[in-house]
């Protein structure tokens, strides 16, 4: 029998009528697939807020429509990325003081150069070793688990006996769905900010007023241009903000039919095995990552009077800049676009359907002019099905701002339930019930 995955999502909401959103949602999260997101960042030493930011992005919250697959390394040092720029250590950046996009051959020398980097670290091999649980200290007690795939796909450990799995219809059949939709969806993305603040900008002001200063002094004999660079960097040293600008590189793993075959003859243990995980080890080449595409925020807050600390400002734009990259990479890819579960119906005094919420916003990027399918999915002995039941798109000024702190910026966060959908065909509402998933249509 169809064992359809919002049924049980749907059920947990609508039994549970006291339980906030963000309480429903959770029982409806291990329902359906989510990609798998590993984040990194470029540390630079020699920025004066290098080691803030690299503080602040150790401790930056989760993203809460990824499953967090965290491969043991984090931060790359820029000092060590070579062949990038000539004779040059390091990536291409701007600076204060002109444009801080870089060009098009500067974001692909920067990908190209991240990408060997990743694969000289077999970053590919580490995120599939997350993948398979890989436990045990040395050769000899190693070996590989399910309970991730258990835990993200809905499959229970018998299907997901992979050793047995491999020669039955059904096994097989889990093994490649579970492959296709989970393992494949598994990203990488780098983030590399360059930061500006207040002082920055004052500093070039009074330098730039200064020789406009001394031009003027030249010219008429006096020291009005001198008074006039000394008012402007008061006024600009009283002010304090931060600008940044944000490059985000995004990295797929490679796994297609193929490379899984490869692992479960090879490698795939689920006893302590030196010889297969000895060979594990030793393979550079299986498992590789590509290049997607790259995104540029540039994010400033300047709001800051007896609000924010220099850290809360840190930690604000760099949260939100990469936020704001995520949401553009998810539009120009399918693959890395998020689901999320419609967490419930609303309906007005007449008893009549009246929206649709869904716990994703102004961080995702939505907007009015957006629209989503609503997918219901149905776990067969044949894999997964997906149908597409109806299109809705969000209501105008009931999107919900769930951005981060913007509950201290705003005194408030919008509606804690989540954005307000509409159906676009009137005809299609009976349709949707809590825990389908709702999934952004291209353009």
């Amino acid at each position: 029998m169809k064992k359809p995955f919002f049924l049980l999502a749907a059920a947990a909401v609508l039994c549970a009528t006291t339980l906030s959103a963000q309480e429903a949602e959770k029982k409806t999260v291990s329902q359906y697939y989510r990609n798998a997101l590993t984040t990194m960042m470029v540390y630079h030493a020699e920025d004066e807020f290098g080691y803030d930011v690299y503080e602040i992005f150790k401790d930056l919250p989760p993203q809460e429509r990824y499953d967090m697959h965290d491969v043991g390394l984090r931060v790359f040092d820029n000092s060590k990325i070579n062949n990038v720029r000539g004779h040059k250590d390091g990536l291409h950046r701007q600076t204060y003081g002109g444009s801080m996009v870089l060009t098009a051959d500067e974001k692909k020398a920067n990908a190209e150069a991240m990408l060997e980097m990743l694969n000289q670290a077999e970053i590919g091999k580490r995120i599939v070793a997350k993948w398979f649980n890989l436990t045990g200290e040395t050769l000899q007690d190693a070996h590989f688990g399910t309970e991730t795939l258990e835990d993200r796909s809905g499959y229970n450990a018998s299907m997901l006996d992979i050793e047995k799995a491999r020669f039955t219809i059904d096994g097989l059949a889990a093994l490649q769905n579970v492959g296709e939709e989970l393992i494949s969806h598994s990203f990488v993305l780098i983030s590399d900010m360059t930061y500006i603040t207040a002082e920055d900008r004052a500093s070039a002001a009074k330098t730039t007023l200064g020789i406009l200063g001394a031009v003027f002094d030249v010219a008429t004999g006096g020291n009005a241009g001198k008074r006039l660079a000394e008012d402007a960097g008061d006024i600009a040293d009283k002010f304090t903000g931060f600008k940044v600008m944000t490059h985000s590189y995004l990295f797929q793993l490679v796994w297609n039919d193929s490379i899984a075959n490869i692992f479960y003859d090879k490698y795939y243990t689920a006893t302590p095995n030196p010889d297969k995980m000895r060979a594990f080890m030793e393979d550079r080449n299986t498992f590789r990552m590509i290049y997607l595409g790259t995104e540029s925020a540039n994010y400033e807050k300047t709001k800051v009077e007896g609000r924010y600390t220099r850290e809360d400002l840190l930690q604000m734009i760099t949260v939100r800049s990469i936020d704001n990259n995520i949401a553009k990479l998810q539009k120009r890819f399918e693959a890395f676009r998020v689901k999320a579960p419609i967490t419930s119906v609303e309906y007005d005094k007449k008893g009549k359907i009246s929206g649709f919420r869904a716990q994703i916003g102004e961080k995702e990027g939505l907007d009015e002019n957006m629209k989503f399918e609503v997918l219901e999915y149905r776990l067969t002995k044949n894999g997964l099905e997906v149908n597409k039941v109806a299109v809705i798109q969000p209501v105008k000024n009931q999107i919900w701002d769930n951005r981060f702190n913007a509950l201290i910026e705003n005194n408030s966060d919008g509606n804690p339930a989540g954005t307000l959908f509409k159906a676009t065909n009137e005809t299609d509402k009976a349709k949707i019930l809590p825990g389908m998933l709702i999934r952004q249509i291209k353009g």
